[in-house]
């Protein structure tokens, strides 16, 4: 026999539980055939699509939310350009800026919050832009002010705070600046009065900015996209990550050929048993049983009958052994023990003798089994020394014959 393993002496190790995994298989696939031929058109495969919206969604409203609230404060700035560059529509500014624009942006907030689509949460903002930039061309249009022309480029203002401060995604913002441009000119060909000397560099100023910040727009998502496409594939790996190592757990804690519990799960098994009859002061019988003479079968059988045979006496023990917390395990080679808490000596030794009849009616082998019992709570107990006593019960049966039950009850 060997010596009791080392592991009964430490502490019952904790196994972290399994996260579940965070993408199915056919998501997988999608991922990596992604990762392979790199962005398209800064849109991922619909599966992959509905996931980028739904996990960058909360990040990404809470920007929209804090950027529309800005505007909310920061376009009423623009009625310091009014009251220089139109002055003869101010008036007309200050409503429709402070008392009609300011209103429905703050309602807009309110819808925005509640809105579930990420695209029409885009699509709000591309027609807030709009309408801030069609207030800002109509009151140019309105006003016969010789500055009114050249006032149209104050709708680069809403570009840039679109593209860079609500950070706009690319599509969304290519219509959005499409259309503004369209109202610049549209402005521009109202105002047949407005000097081309100026308006010119106006137009030519909103287009770079058009051009600039659609390229900082483009650069932005693709990273975003990009990042969240390494964040994904690091999930995956992760995942299959803890998925092997739950095999090798499972492996670790079950023998493959009999399907028992293997050593190192009863080890810790019999730890929190002893633990726990400690408390209760209840008692643990321990069972070895042995295999007579398994590898003299072993030789002339051959071991596909030998693994055949440990398959069997594996079933036998489940079987007899009716109770759901008895331990079974196999302890190495043609050895298997069994750990019942709550126990008596009698009880066991009453176990031990259907199991020996149970491998017996097999009628290839026999086996002989040593029993023991202790109280965990009783003075100078300990788990060797109930193991040592089943051990030196198994020596005896084999010496009286073998095919047979010997039980040794240590005292209280």
């Amino acid at each position: 026999m060997t010596p009791p393993p080392a592991s009964w002496a430490r502490a019952v190790p904790t196994v972290r539980e399994l996260q579940p995994l965070m993408i199915d298989p056919a998501e997988s696939q999608v991922l990596d055939e992604v990762m392979r031929t790199g962005l398209r058109g800064l849109r991922f495969p619909t599966e992959l699509e509905t996931r980028f919206q739904e996990e960058t969604g909360p990040q990404r409203l809470r920007t929209l939310l804090v950027s529309s609230a800005l505007v909310s404060v920061l376009f009423n700035w623009l009625l310091l350009s009014d009251w220089m560059m139109i002055p003869d529509v101010y008036e007309t500014a200050l409503q429709w800026r402070l008392f009609i624009f300011t209103p429905a942006t703050l309602a807009g907030l309110f819808i925005l919050m509640h809105m579930p689509s990420p695209r029409l949460r885009e699509a709000m903002i591309v027609v807030a832009g709009c309408a801030a930039a069609a207030l800002n061309t109509w009151l140019c249009i309105q006003s016969q002010d010789a500055l009114a022309g050249p006032y149209l480029v104050s709708v680069t203002v809403i570009v840039v705070y679109c593209n860079t401060v609500a950070r706009l995604r690319f599509r969304p913002a290519l219509v959005l600046d499409s259309l503004i441009v369209a109202m610049f000119f549209l402005g521009w060909w109202r105002l047949p009065e407005a000097p081309a000397n100026i308006m010119a560099p106006a137009a030519l100023t909103l287009i770079s900015s058009v051009v600039f910040t659609l390229y900082g727009a483009y650069s932005q998502e693709h990273d975003v996209r990009e990042n969240w496409l390494r964040l994904m594939r690091d999930r995956v790996l992760q995942d299959e990550l803890r998925q092997a190592n739950a095999r090798l757990e499972a492996a670790s804690r079950s023998d493959l050929l009999t399907e028992l519990a293997s050593r190192r799960h009863f080890d810790e098994s019999l730890l929190s048993m002893w633990a726990q009859a400690r408390d209760d002061g209840s008692e643990i019988s321990l069972m070895l049983i042995d295999i007579d003479a398994f590898k003299a079968y072993n030789g002339q059988q051959g071991h596909l009958r030998g693994d055949a045979c440990l398959k069997a006496v594996a079933g036998i023990l489940k079987h007899r052994l009716r109770r759901p917390e008895d331990m079974v395990a196999r302890f190495g080679g043609e050895e298997f023990i069994v750990a019942m808490s709550g126990t008596s000596l009698q009880t066991a030794v009453g176990a031990a003798e259907r199991v020996r009849k149970g491998v017996e009616a097999l009628g290839d082998v026999t086996v002989s089994i040593g029993v023991s019992c202790m109280r965990p709570n009783s003075p100078h107990a300990s788990m060797v020394q109930l193991l040592a006593a089943a051990d030196e019960a198994l020596h005896l049966a084999k010496k009286r014959g073998r095919n047979r039950v010997i039980a040794f009850g240590t005292q209280d």
